[in-house]
């Protein structure tokens, strides 16, 4: 019993561990949920993407708050306990840093993946008591999907809980039905059914691409009750009172969603001589997201795929093994409802008399007909549904697949135990391999990157004095101090204030988390400020003049001794000052600012460099100034793979002039 557990242990361990990884899956695991709830929670500067600023906004607030604020809301919490206790600086507009940020969602997350392990647990073993639980326990917490998909902030992460906790509930109806008592206590049938239609509502709020994968859920629960009033187990009035009750549940819960939408977006507001007090007209995101996905153009923008993807990419790659398994266990269940199919037809063709015999007895032909499971029914409609009608979109995505984990899981569970050495050694090593990739080194770079814009270029307060150049010029030199003034040798040339501007520039890299800098989203209150711009499919001659056209500061004649010191540039959108003011005015007046470049070490620089002519100097150069390593780039496998330790980092270029 105890290395069971210190395995299941060790798999916890390791969701932890690659919870807490930097490595980066796809940009809506941060701009989908983190990064709004985020700027509403903690104040801090955050991009709202169309989904969230147009007229007709598709994501629904509450099960984002649900999933990516309530950490913010739980480190808000800790933050004004350490002000309390001494343990904090006593000051409201101190942020928590990057990465307590970083790491409270994703634990965060990883606490909700675990609902998923109970909910299959309490599934089986309410179905079948005393089952042997431990093979499908491993195979589910040793999953990539759930190690690592799952402590990711998507919403499709999110919804992937909540279906499995209808699964739970589920079984719950079906086991209340299967009581010897009659009537069956109507608390134990009504109370899950109700709860299971909040669930499903809530599920397609969090991602319309739960719908399908839940609807199996709705029809079997359903059927369980019709069939329960055609058979006496209930009486006809309390299955129709049943049904009512989850279907008002489900509407109430729809239309408390929708007015907090509402209200969140702007669409509902209070007013005092309105009828009813509110003015104002209703959101649906739900409606909002079928109608835009209906749309082809829509689509495109965001990328078409073959319809086949799911079943021939996304699938293997989410599940590898399991997946073969599972269209194994589906080969084996159709045949086997064929041959029951076929021996009831002919018994009753031989023997009509028997017919009524046989009905009330599932189990009369044998092993071949046994009697139905509801609960792994639909685990087994959800998967089939859910995959082949995400298929029919032309716009496919593997993490959409995610509501499959614990369907996929519940329908194999009874070949788990039966499984061969060799299909064990290949589920670990394919695992193995998906979660390195994903949870260890892909795009691990980019919040390393923004932790380190984070400490160095985000300040409420930087020492600056002026930096006299022999060939003229108007740049200051900051660093971060203890009493937040620049080391100077005469202290009456240190600037009062001077506002300092850091502009990021991304190039063949994710977008960067804004909410990840943790900076206020009151400028006044910061004095160093980071400004990014991803350079989004622009090729290297684009670049090159953006990086033409950026404000340059004096390249620094020994990068690695002024790693601490950061030069910057008068702005060029500062006004002059009138020239009876002196030089420390002029600077106190005007803006400063500095430009870097953060590029993948798989990029060939060269395109981006100005090509090198001996009779001129270069118009700008690029100064490393921060590396981080491993960082893998999709985009350039191949140039990684040809030099791993020279290639698979990701750099922060200091962009600079003579």
């Amino acid at each position: 019993m105890r290395r069971p557990r210190a395995l299941y242990a060790a798999l916890l361990a390791m969701r932890v561990l690659l919870a807490l990884s930097p490595s980066y899956i796809h940009p809506d695991e941060f701009f989908q949920a983190p990064e709004v709830a985020a700027s509403d929670i903690l104040g801090v500067d955050g991009v709202r993407t169309w989904e969230f600023t147009g007229a007709d906004p598709i994501r629904s607030i509450v099960p984002i708050y649900g999933y990516s604020g309530t950490p913010f809301i739980l480190l808000r919490a800790v933050c004004a306990v350490l002000r309390l206790t001494g343990l904090m600086k006593a000051d409201a507009a101190q942020q928590p840093s990057t990465l307590a940020v970083f790491w409270a969602q994703r634990l965060f997350m990883a606490c909700v993946s675990l609902a998923v392990d109970w909910c299959v647990c309490r599934v089986i073993a309410r179905r079948y008591p005393g089952a042997r639980m431990l093979p499908t326990v491993l195979v589910l917490a040793s999953s990539h999907c759930l190690v690592v998909f799952h402590t990711r902030p998507f919403g499709n992460a999110a919804a992937s809980v909540l279906l499995a906790l209808g699964f739970d509930l589920v079984s719950q109806i079906e086991c209340a039905l299967a009581q010897q008592q009659r009537p069956p206590p109507l608390l134990r049938l009504r109370q899950p059914f109700c709860l299971l239609a909040a669930v499903g509502v809530v599920g397609v709020f969090s991602h319309v691409t739960f719908a399908p994968f839940f609807l199996p859920l709705a029809l079997v629960a359903g059927t369980m009750v019709v069939f329960s009033a055609c058979h006496g187990t209930v009486t006809v009035a309390h299955a129709l009172v049943t049904l009512a009750l989850g279907t008002g549940c489900a509407a109430l819960t729809a239309l408390g969603l929708v007015l907090a939408d509402s209200v969140y977006y702007g669409t509902l507001r209070y007013d005092s001589r309105a009828v009813f007090g509110v003015a104002g007209t209703l959101t649906c995101t739900v409606v909002n997201n079928l109608r835009y996905n209906s749309d082809a153009a829509n689509l495109a923008a965001h990328g078409l795929h073959a319809r086949y993807m799911h079943l021939a990419v996304s699938m293997p790659l989410l599940f590898g093994p399991l997946y073969l398994l599972a269209v194994a266990k589906l080969w084996a269940s159709v045949k086997r409802i064929s041959r029951c199919f076929c021996t009831s037809t002919a018994t009753t063709s031989a023997n009509p008399s028997s017919s009524s015999s046989s009905s009330a007895s599932p189990r009369s032909n044998g092993s071949v007909c046994e009697a139905v499971d509801f609960t792994m029914l639909s685990a087994c409609l959800s998967v089939v549904v859910g995959v082949l009608a995400l298929s029919l979109a032309r716009h496919q995505e593997p993490r959409f697949l995610l509501p499959a984990l614990p369907g996929i899981i519940l329908f194999t569970w009874r070949w788990h135990r039966l499984l061969p050495a060799y299909f064990w050694q290949l589920w670990a090593v394919y695992n193995l391999a998906v979660a390195g990739i994903f949870g260890g080194v892909h795009q691990a770079g980019v919040v390393p990157v923004v932790k380190y814009l984070a400490d160095t270029s985000v300040a409420r307060e930087l020492g600056c004095v002026p930096l006299n150049l022999p060939s003229g010029g108007d740049n200051v030199v900051c660093a971060h101090t203890a009493n937040g003034r620049g080391s100077a040798s005469d202290d009456s040339l240190a600037l009062a204030f001077p506002r300092l501007n850091t502009n990021v520039l991304l190039y063949a890299t994710y977008l960067a988390p804004r909410h990840l800098l943790v900076q206020n989203r009151h400028h006044h209150q910061l004095q160093a400020r980071v400004a990014m711009t991803d350079l989004v499919s622009m090729d290297g001659g684009q670049v090159q003049a953006v990086l033409r056209a950026s404000v340059l500061v004096r390249c620094p004649a020994d990068t690695a001794a002024d790693a601490q010191r950061m030069v910057f540039a008068r702005s060029s959108s500062s006004s002059s000052s009138p020239s009876t003011q002196d030089a420390t005015t002029r600077r106190e007046a005007a803006e400063y600012e500095r430009t870097l470049l953060v590029v993948p070490a798989s990029t060939d620089l060269s395109s981006l460099l100005p090509a090198n002519h001996s009779s001129s100097p270069s118009p700008f150069e690029l100064r490393l100034l921060y590396s981080h390593a491993p960082h893998v780039n999709f985009d350039h496998i191949q140039t990684v793979l040809n030099g791993p330790f020279s290639a698979a980092r990701l750099d922060v270029y200091l962009v600079c002039g003579g």
